[in-house]
């Protein structure tokens, strides 16, 4: 059974004018060819899927090609068939990442004395001539400088600086360029009408913009997502992992609108889903260039700040500590939400009188008469009233006085005022207990220890008086905690039917 090729290899061009986006340089080698005005050795350099390979192939068979037209290969005669299928002796292709060392190198050099077998030109297509060892390139280097009048060298490279520059000087090189977004869009169609896929309005642009420029890495991501039905910009996101475009415009108008929380919110749910930060940066970076070029000009002052952050997320220890701090520093600290539990400050004994209107002390007591249900419900007085209305000032005044301390503690230490930001806060005779919510183990385990732990109760002696204590916790549930290691010592006691002597 024939082996299937990929779609890329099957729209591999045939001839020069099927190559996309590299029209001065398929000019130039269709001249040489029509001229008969070879060079000995060509180096194509250029990023990955651009044609380099490509066009190293093009130009084997259109120097054998016993029937040029005006400089393409006919591919029809005897020697542009065996090219093409592979079974000529007279073009070698060689891998210079398996074929690095001086020994490849100087048998190379023996086998290029020896004349073609059928073909007008002995060809040797080395891709990634780079990776070469500086001897195999010493090596090398002799024969390009007195080559057999019957053989054409052909280097391809992703990294030409590594090239040593004696063996550029002897090459007429060829530099190629990405391929334009549009020309990528417009073959992207070409090929899905040819094949039968299916794309959604946008959908061949957007697959353009995330190949880079890079035609293969189109035509591969074309042919993944087309199995699987019709191709959407959103079914395009979800299989490379991308975040919503939604999401980042969310992202990019709380840092407009100084919004700390909603930019915290959006970092923290990026961390629930395992997300990569720096690909999320990177991301809100280009969303961000697209709406200033779109005109709107009010994102851009972000795209400096946003450049810099990038730049830094692979070289930070934490990257969403990282994050979190360019969001505090663009937008401040946020005012904190807490939940009803913790919002008051007075006693729990106090809490238990405050009745909410939904609840049906009758009912939950079994009674059915309306007699019954005042009966059990408390008496409220004015001064009761009075007492209602104390414990909401006082609520609000500890909003105010958390606010004024997370500004304190950012003052203090920038790392402590972002471990605080998402903690809860209650303050009850003397002791502020503070709770990080699930997601938020990392920032539990900072403020535990010692140094920043002292940090932070400096700062809270300044806004909590009496302050007794500081208890730290953490709501979230992230599967068994260790042992300590008088439990391991209990254990490992009962299960050898031991006893612990001493302290």
């Amino acid at each position: 059974m024939a082996e299937e090729l990929s779609l890329y290899r099957r729209w591999r061009p045939k001839r020069f004018a099927e190559v996309v986006g590299q029209e001065l340089v398929v000019a130039t080698l269709k001249r040489a060819v029509a001229q008969g005005k070879l060079y000995h050795a060509y180096l194509f350099a250029g990023q990955r899927g651009v044609g380099k390979t490509t066009l190293a192939r093009l130009l084997a068979r259109a120097a054998n090609c016993l029937a040029p037209e005006d400089g393409e290969p006919c591919n029809r005669c005897p020697n542009c068939v065996r090219i093409l299928s592979g079974q000529s002796l007279d073009v070698v292709e060689i891998d210079g990442a398996s074929h690095r060392g001086i020994d490849q190198v100087r048998q190379l050099r023996e086998e290029v004395a020896f004349l073609p077998v059928g073909a007008r030109y002995k060809v040797y297509i080395i891709d990634e001539v780079h990776m070469l060892t500086q001897e195999a390139f010493n090596a090398l280097l002799k024969t390009l400088e007195e080559p057999p009048a019957h053989v054409i060298f052909m280097f391809a490279t992703t990294e030409p600086h590594k090239v040593p520059a004696t063996v550029l000087s002897r090459c007429q090189a060829f530099w190629l360029r990405p391929i334009p977004e549009e020309l990528i869009a417009k073959k992207i169609k070409e090929v899905a009408q040819a094949e039968g896929f299916a794309l959604s309005e946008g959908a061949a642009e957007f697959l353009a913009r995330r190949s880079g420029g890079s035609l293969r890495d189109a035509l591969v991501l074309l042919e993944q997502l087309g199995r699987a039905g019709p191709i959407t910009s959103d079914q395009i996101e979800a299989y490379l992992g991308l975040p919503p475009r939604v999401q980042l415009d969310a992202f990019l108008e709380a840092l407009v609108a100084k919004d700390g929380a909603r930019a915290l919110e959006i970092i923290a749910d990026l961390a629930r889903r395992g997300r990569d930060f720096a690909l999320f940066v990177e991301e809100a970076l280009s969303r961000a260039r697209d709406r200033v070029v779109a005109g709107e000009d009010e994102l851009l002052s972000l795209l400096p700040d946003l450049v810099e952050l990038r730049a830094q997320l692979p070289r930070a220890f934490s990257r969403r500590l990282h994050l979190e701090l360019f969001v505090l520093e663009k937008c401040g600290v946020p005012k904190p939400s807490q939940p009803d539990g913790l919002k008051t400050s007075f006693p729990p004994a106090e809490q238990e009188k405050v009745v909410s209107p939904k609840d049906n002390p009758g009912e939950s007591l079994g009674l059915s008469t309306a007699a019954s249900a005042t009966e059990n419900l408390p008496c409220y007085s004015s001064e009761t009233s009075e007492k209602g209305e104390a414990f909401r000032f006082q609520g609000a005044k500890e909003d105010d006085r958390w606010a004024e301390f997370l500004r304190a503690a950012w003052e203090k230490r920038a790392d402590l005022g972002v471990f605080l930001a998402p903690a809860q806060q209650s303050y009850v005779d003397g002791v502020l207990r503070l709770v990080l919510p699930e997601g938020f183990r990392f920032h539990y385990e900072s403020l535990k220890e010692r140094e920043l732990l002292a940090d932070l109760e400096e700062v809270a002696r300044k806004f909590y008086d009496p302050l007794l204590a500081v208890e730290i916790s953490y709501a979230g549930d992230d599967g068994p905690k260790p042992l300590t290691f008088e439990e391991a010592v209990r254990l490992l006691a009962e299960s050898l039917e031991g006893k612990i002597i001493g302290p």
